[in-house]
């Protein structure tokens, strides 16, 4: 079960918008969604048709009165439920104060709910505070809606810094990835905008770019996701490639926990290849080194392959889908050729030097 917050302190960039239509494409692309909403202000929960004054019980009786999910939830459509938010749980934050464990009651709520849903969807408050660090700290990937205007990266530090804490202080990582939205097709600085996420987050940021469209305005407005109102819209078409690009990084997030689990061990100095869903992973500590690429005898020794240097200590990672057999291969560091220094296999290069060994299974 795939756990994504949509979080951006920043009201007004399309956070709420994205977390109803992601769920409902996802819906469409046959997988089972929970919604949570969990802002007060109870716009992800409106905007799915539920009236907020007919209520019984909400998020508020599940994080504060121990009920289940299961209890709250409504179903929207078919594959797509919502566990919707009243204005009760802006007192969330006061009732808990000083209390333990205040920040994991979320992550303890959708213990439950393990392999009931594919996906589970949490509309964070334009806040920082507590109910957004309990959704970062129940969920394992975070989407951050970032609106092609001037003040489009206002308040992601301060998210990026919540992150990052829950890095430090508990172990927790929380896979980002940015999807700008907002868009205006018509104007050279929304297009300015665009490059400059993209240049800083690189390919942490979402192909898919969100257009402004009225159609979504008006799904909305109505109470509905805009896969209900109106699928021959740019909207639809739009939020319905974001939910393949969700469903494509499947594989990229399995990948992904299996190196957090290859670099758990604080032992293990072993960077070389290993096997993981989707091919072989391959690792190098290259602290301060702006460009690392793989090349091998799997790709003629041409067309390198980069690397991601996702990790702060300066570990680079990419995987390449190798069939069974065995190759050599080096990396290419800053342009500078060299073995895998933690893989013990090697062989003679043609050059009097030693290529790094791999063997796929």
């Amino acid at each position: 079960m795939r756990t994504i917050a949509i979080a951006n302190q920043k009201g007004g960039c399309g956070k709420t918008t994205t977390a109803i239509n992601l769920s409902a494409c996802l819906a469409v692309k046959s997988r089972k969604v929970l919604l949570i909403d969990l802002d007060p202000q109870s716009h992800a929960t409106t905007g799915v048709g539920i009236d907020v004054n007919a209520i019984q019980l909400s998020m508020y009786d599940v994080l504060l009165q121990g009920r289940s999910i299961e209890e709250i939830k409504h179903k929207v459509e078919p594959g797509f439920d919502v566990a919707p938010a009243t204005i009760l749980l802006s007192a969330f934050e006061q009732k808990l104060a000083g209390q333990y464990g205040r920040e994991d009651r979320l992550k303890d709520a959708l213990h439950g709910l393990e392999g009931a849903y594919d996906y589970v969807i949490v509309d964070c408050p334009p806040s920082i505070g507590l109910l957004t660090f309990n959704a970062l700290r129940a969920c394992n990937e975070v989407i951050v809606p970032i609106e092609s205007g001037f003040f489009s990266l206002w308040g992601v530090g301060r998210l990026l810094d919540m992150i990052e804490l829950l890095h430090d202080e508990l172990g927790h990582d929380v896979r980002l990835k940015v999807l700008c939205t907002m868009f205006d097709g018509r104007s050279r600085f929304s297009s300015e905008v665009v490059d400059d996420v993209r240049r800083h987050f690189r390919h942490r940021t979402f192909s898919t770019i969100i257009h402004m469209n009225v159609r979504l305005r008006e799904a909305s407005s109505y109470g509905l996701p805009i896969s209900e109102y109106d699928r021959r819209s740019r909207g639809y078409r739009e939020y319905l490639d974001l939910a393949r690009e969700v469903i494509g990084d499947e594989d990229e997030v399995k990948i992904e926990e299996a190196v957090q689990i290859s670099l758990a061990d604080p032992g293990k100095e072993d960077y070389g290849p290993i096997k993981v869903p989707g091919g072989v992973l391959f690792k190098i500590a290259a602290p301060g080194a702006s460009k690392v690429q793989l090349v091998g005898d799997f790709n003629s020794w041409q067309e390198p392959i980069e690397l991601n240097d996702d990790d702060e200590d300066g570990i680079w990672i990419t995987i390449a889908r190798l069939d069974p057999g065995t190759y050599q291969y080096k990396f290419i560091v800053d342009g500078t050729w060299q073995a895998d220094p933690n893989n013990p296999m090697d062989a003679d290069d043609a050059h009097g030097g030693r290529n790094s060994v791999v063997i796929v299974e």
